[in-house]
This record gives C-alpha cells, sequence and structure tokens, in this order.
C-alpha cells in the first residue's frame, strides 16, 4: 500500500511537471521536447499526456503535434480569480496564429480609436509584432474599420462629422465620402482591410467578435503584403469567422 500511494504522488508531480512546462514555453512544446527536457519515460508521458487530454487540461495541435494549456485549466484558474481580457482571449489568439503562420491580435474600441489588448506573434522570420497597449485610429486599420461598420448610423455620422482623416503613411484613407462607402462595403461582406495604411508593408484582415446583440471587439491577422494573396485571403477570412465564433463566447460567458 506504501509503495502505490508513492507511486500514485509521483505520477501526480509528473502530470504538475507537464503542465507547469507547457505553461512557461514560449511556443507550444512537442513530444520529443517534453521527453528530452523533463526526463519522464516515453510509456509514461504518453499516458500521462493521454489523461490529461482527455481531461482538457492539454490540448494538441493535430498538424503541429505540439501541446498547449487546455480550456480545463482555464476553468480552474476562473474560480480562483478573473481573468482579464486579454488574458482570455490570447490562447485562442495563439491558436490562430499557428493555424495561419500569421500575427494576429484582439482589438476593443477606446474613443476614436482601437487598442490591442491581446495578440500571438508569427514565427515567421518576416512578420510583425503587435504589442499590447498599442492604439490606433479608426479610419486607419482593419479592426478599427470594423468597429465603425458596427456603429449605429447616427453613431457613425457623428464620427464623420468630427474625425480628421490624417495619414499615418501615404496609403491611409483621406476621403470621408471613400470611408463612408468602404464601411458600407464592410458591413456587407464582414470583413474589413488595412492595405498599408497603417503600417507600410503589412495588409490586415479583421472580423467582429460579437453576439446577436453584443460587439465585444474585433480580431485580425496583420501580414506582410508579399504574403497576402487572393488564396491566403479566403483561408484568412474562414480562420477568423471560426475565432471570432469561439472567442465570442468564452467572452460573452462573464459578461
Amino acid at each position: 500500500m506504501k509503495l502505490m500511494a508513492t507511486a500514485a504522488v509521483k505520477s501526480l508531480d509528473r502530470g504538475l511537471d507537464i503542465l507547469e512546462y507547457v505553461a512557461g514555453c514560449s511556443e507550444p512544446p512537442s513530444f520529443s521536447q517534453l521527453l528530452a527536457d523533463l526526463g519522464i519515460p516515453r510509456s509514461s508521458l504518453f499516458h500521462l499526456l493521454t489523461n490529461l487530454l482527455s481531461r482538457n487540461f492539454l490540448e494538441r495541435d493535430p498538424r503541429a503535434e505540439r501541446y498547449r494549456l487546455g480550456a480545463g485549466v482555464v476553468a480552474i484558474a476562473r474560480k480562483t480569480h478573473r481573468p482579464s481580457l486579454g488574458d482570455r482571449v490570447t490562447p485562442f489568439l495563439r491558436q490562430l496564429s499557428i493555424e495561419t503562420g500569421e500575427t494576429c491580435g484582439f482589438y476593443v474600441q477606446v474613443a476614436d480609436g482601437v487598442e490591442v489588448v491581446g495578440s500571438a506573434i508569427s514565427t515567421q522570420a518576416l512578420s510583425y509584432t503587435m504589442k499590447v497597449g498599442t492604439n490606433a485610429p479608426l479610419y486607419a486599420v482593419s479592426a478599427g474599420k470594423i468597429m465603425l461598420s458596427e456603429l449605429p448610423a447616427d453613431e457613425l455620422s457623428r464620427y464623420l462629422a468630427r474625425v480628421t482623416l490624417a495619414p499615418v503613411t501615404p496609403h491611409t484613407i483621406r476621403s470621408k465620402t471613400r470611408l463612408k462607402k468602404e464601411i458600407q462595403s464592410i458591413k456587407a461582406a464582414g470583413f474589413a482591410y488595412s492595405r498599408e495604411e497603417f503600417t507600410l508593408g503589412i495588409t490586415a484582415i479583421a472580423t467582429a467578435v460579437r453576439s446577436e446583440s453584443k460587439v465585444y471587439g474585433a480580431i485580425n491577422l496583420a501580414v506582410p503584403t508579399a504574403r497576402f494573396t487572393a488564396e491566403r485571403d479566403a483561408d484568412f477570412r474562414e480562420a477568423l469567422r471560426r475565432a471570432a465564433q469561439i472567442i465570442a463566447k468564452e467572452v460573452g460567458r462573464e459578461l
């Protein structure tokens, strides 16, 4: 009985070691990385990972064969403290970044601008760095344009009346008539673009994160223009659409 108790504790320790290790990694680790760094025997590691996956304490990317913390850990953490909005959306942004290979962010509207509250940075050599806390004018970035498209007509009219479309880059939109027309197109499509209008060399695409009655914010992908092809555009839209639905459920759960 004493040996069984010792084995059970050892198994628990190993499971906790796995969770702590995955949580501390800047990028989701692979099985071989866990095996090399944790020193757990291969068969034991396999069974421990299987158990953690079945309890939703870990999730595995089937394409990259890498592990990240799962919804079970989030559920436990939620019972001890209320995480920030950025903390809650970041795991989903990381998944979106892994899926697309690009930098992504979650934005909320602040006055006549949007602010980054969560981001996940692409690991590609050529990528855009999106810093939490960065602000941008609504008219110059994809996430801002999405937020404009969600405004009631009277609020949009008041915004257009007071805003000055100061150029951020040579491509920044300068015509209010053109901006208003673009917003109508965004309403119809559900996606907004910023084509080097905020950062030269970067094309961004965004969609709203919303329920039927409330807009929580916007998510976007910021992509080097050289990689933003028509074929990838369709893939980006689908990835953003799925991510927006998942994030809306997570954010709406506590609002």
